[in-house]
């Protein structure tokens, strides 16, 4: 794996699945937040409220990245 796949993706919107066998009864199986940082040990993210979550690797199993805006939707403010 490439040491800085995820460098182009900082402060990206993403949602971060984790491993079935890392979520108990009554929790949610995915966070969303933005790329704040990582390491290759795990993922940090900062979520809407400001707060940053460490998520290690050995509990995710999907990163969703969400795609740059398109320059029109920059501009017109919609997607």
């Amino acid at each position: 794996m490439d040491d800085n796949l995820l460098e182009e993706y900082l402060d990206r919107p993403v949602r971060i699945h984790f491993s079935p066998d890392k979520v108990g009864p009554g929790l949610a199986s995915y966070v969303d937040g933005k790329l704040y940082d990582y390491s290759v040990n795990g993922i940090l993210i900062e979520e809407r409220d400001g707060s940053l979550d460490y998520i290690p690797f050995l509990a995710v199993r999907l990163v969703q990245i969400k795609p740059k805006a398109s320059l029109w939707e920059r501009l017109t403010g919609s997607g």
